[in-house]
């Protein structure tokens, strides 16, 4: 019974086993190469944040239109009925004291029709500043929506090598349950003839079964990281894309030479920040505009009678006014006061912006060093780990090392390549997140692997 459930058992890794194989060659073989350039571009394409920032810029550059409006002539037509109670009147006002009574001043029942014509001729520099303001709040909006390109950027690609890390992971498992499953067909054989006990073959088949449990759940991790990848790049990645093998090596990195400026000069935050106050300050000026004198010019044709289509009455007359507003209960003062206000806030939050980019800068330099610097122990460990575990094979082969030893050096093997995996995609993402933080996102990595 004992050797039927192990040949059941057999059968069973077996055919997850193919599963597996099956998914990875689906994987591997379906349309085209998928790697960061083209992870970046489908995220550009797809993911939700892209379309929201472009609407944003297209609600500013509205808003820019409706603002420029106000220079241009405004034509417009009308037309009224009107009906009074009696037919309207007005008193004779003459020198002559024999003519008196009153002089008919319209009709009891009244069509109008009316084509007017209005231009502002001059406003103070009110709508002009306010042109200025909305013209600026496009560059500051352009500029956020740059920032948040580069964040999905920075995000896609991030889940893409997280992808590429699990797969990796997984393959380090596959070659552990490999490794497992050799020692026990030695222990085995070895148990056959009598040479170890049988808690010996016990152990290693506990072993196995971690080795198996593992890769079961590298695999489950690839789909994780797979759905964390559509998310990201908002469309369907599975059976569409091949994927490239797994990095061994993060390719070539180098450290930016002084990346605090690199930093401010680069980072779409601050052209942001300073498009917005030039916004607020001619928002201010035109809120001072607005008490300034303004100068408009009118014209009308009409056409007036007691029927639809009126003809009774032609007429046209055009209108210079000027206007100075000498009170408005401190209205335009007080949208100025905020205007400033708002400029003065804009202002200190581009200096808090210097301290935060120094920050993250200093972070992703730290991390990035501190990557690297992982990466050549880890190269160093594997090295160490993978001479150990051939001593360890090679003395259990020759009966003067134990099952232990061997197991033990599997493990450390397993462990010292996994972390090799670690340090390469940790690497490639502390570089990313240095690119991040000095707004080069448009920039790629070398392709060595």
């Amino acid at each position: 019974m004992t050797r039927q459930r192990r040949y059941l058992a057999i059968i069973f890794v077996m055919l997850s086993h193919l599963v597996i194989a099956l998914g990875r060659r689906a994987w591997a073989d379906t349309g085209l190469l998928l790697d960061e350039a083209l992870v970046v571009s489908l995220a550009m394409e797809n993911n939700p944040q892209i379309t929201i920032a472009d609407k944003r810029v297209e609600q500013a550059r509205a808003r820019a239109r409706g603002a420029s409006s106000g220079k241009a002539p405004v034509l417009s037509v009308s037309a009224l009925y009107q009906e009074t109670y009696s037919d309207p009147q007005y008193p004779l006002v003459t020198n002559d004291p024999f003519l008196e009574g009153y002089a008919l001043g319209g009709f009891r029942k009244t069509w109008r029709t009316a084509l007017s014509l209005s231009w502002l001729i001059y406003s103070s520099g009110a709508v002009e500043n306010s042109i200025r303001a909305a013209e600026l709040s496009v560059d500051a909006v352009r500029a956020e929506s740059q920032r948040t390109a580069q964040l999905v950027a920075h995000a896609s690609r991030n889940a893409f090598f997280e992808l590429q890390r699990t797969r990796a992971r997984a393959s380090v498992a596959e070659e552990a349950y490999e490794l497992a499953q050799e020692h026990r067909r030695r222990v085995e054989a070895l148990y056959r003839n009598g040479i170890v006990a049988k808690n010996e073959l016990l152990r290693v088949e506990v072993a196995v079964s971690e080795a198996e449990l593992n890769l079961i759940r590298a695999e489950s991790g690839i789909e994780v990281a797979f759905s964390a990848l559509e998310r990201s790049v908002g469309t369907t990645i599975r059976g569409r894309y091949r994927l490239p093998e797994p990095r061994s090596e993060p390719g070539s990195i180098e450290m930016p030479l002084d990346p605090v400026t690199a930093a401010l000069a680069n980072r779409p935050e601050f052209r942001a920040l300073e498009s917005s106050v030039r916004s607020a300050r001619s928002m201010a000026a035109a809120a001072v505009g607005e008490k300034g004198p303004s100068v408009y010019f009118q014209g009308d044709a009409l056409s007036v009678g007691q029927t639809f289509y009126p003809d009774a009455m032609d007429d046209w007359k055009i209108s210079i006014v000027a206007e100075w507003k000498l009170y408005d209960g401190g209205k335009s003062k007080a949208r100025k006061d905020e205007a400033l206000a708002l400029a003065d806030e804009l202002l200190q939050r581009v200096e808090d912006m210097k301290h935060q980019v120094d920050l993250e800068v200093s972070v992703a330099s730290l991390d990035l060093r501190s990557a690297l610097q992982r990466l050549e122990v880890a190269r160093s460990q594997v090295t160490l780990a993978e001479e150990d575990h051939r001593m360890a094979v090679a003395r259990y082969s020759a009966q003067v090392g134990t099952s232990i030893d061997v197991l033990d050096a599997r493990v450390a093997l397993s462990g010292s390549r996994t972390q090799l995996v670690d340090a390469v995609y940790d690497a490639l993402k502390a570089w990313s997140d240095m690119k991040l933080a000095l707004g080069e996102e448009q920039k790629t990595l070398g392709d060595k692997r």
